[in-house]
């Protein structure tokens, strides 16, 4: 993938007790059924890098130093990086044919010239998807007329890096129907160790907990913290958030340096990059 060049992040909207809350933008949905999926492909747990969008009828390239990406994932939701924020939405597929809907995303402002305009170009182009051609590393996505409008080349994933081990930091909270960036100026971690026991900061204190892992089953419990209280708007009602969370947790996928924690109806909790 393109490394993304760094651009300054403006709040497009007054944040509330510090946490950024995504607004869902509804996107129609078409075919309900989940099976089977296209001749030669399975999407599940495939990651995609956009290589060309068709607003209007005028086809274009991504701008430069923007890395526009679709990642599968294996509950029918969809993630990626839309060139400044972050999205997410569900799918369903029969055959050949696709919708995608359901889509929010973060309200993050990048200040490039044409970032944002390309954004919401594609974000309204994956709202009229209606079916997909695949090749070994292509991907096309055609509107209801046949008229392809958005096509990506794939992404080999780098091998997922271990749950123990790795310093997992936090960039997502989901709560009931809204997703949380992390509030501005905190860090959130988890250290998984080897012999069942995980620590990290929630923000502003130090956290320990136990942990048992089956295959992909995943549970946390006996959670204990530090006592400090801090000031930041927004800080000790993310703690109390993201502690209640972790407490939930039933499951968790790795995908590559991405680690997601989900509850026992599959639903995710908790998102976070890791570094060894």
């Amino acid at each position: 993938m393109e490394p993304v060049k760094k651009m300054n992040k403006i709040p497009l909207l007054p944040v509330l007790a510090g946490l950024m809350i995504l607004i869902p933008l509804l996107i129609a949905a078409g075919c309900t059924s989940t099976s089977p999926e296209p001749s030669g492909l399975s999407l599940n747990g495939t990651g995609w890098t956009l290589t060309g969008y068709v607003p209007n009828g005028t086809s274009l390239h991504p701008l430069d130093g923007t890395a526009v990406t679709l990642i599968f994932g294996d509950t029918g939701q969809v993630t990626g990086s839309a060139g400044c924020n972050h999205y997410f939405a569900s799918y369903t597929v029969t055959g050949t044919s696709l919708s995608i809907g359901g889509t929010g995303s973060t309200m993050m402002y990048c200040t490039a010239a044409g970032v944002m305009e390309q954004e919401s170009a594609y974000l309204a182009l994956l709202g009229k998807v209606s079916s997909v051609a695949a090749g070994n590393d292509t991907l096309a996505f055609a509107d209801d007329k046949g008229t392809t409008i958005l096509t990506f080349a794939r992404i080999v994933p780098p091998a997922p890096k271990p749950l123990a081990g790795t310093t997992w930091t936090l960039d997502s909270i989901s709560t009931a129907d809204a997703v949380s960036s992390v509030v501005a100026g905190t860090t959130i971690t988890a250290v998984f160790d080897k012999n069942g026991s995980v620590t990290g900061s929630a923000g502003c204190n130090h956290y320990f907990a136990s942990y048992t892992v089956t295959g992909t089953s995943l549970s946390i419990g006996g959670t204990g913290s530090t006592k400090m209280n801090c000031t930041g708007p927004g800080v000790m009602q993310q703690e109390s958030a993201y502690l209640a969370l972790l407490g939930r947790a039933a499951g968790f996928t790795i995908t590559g340096n991405r680690l997601s924690l989900a509850d026992a109806n599959g639903t995710a909790l908790l998102t976070f990059t890791g570094e060894s």
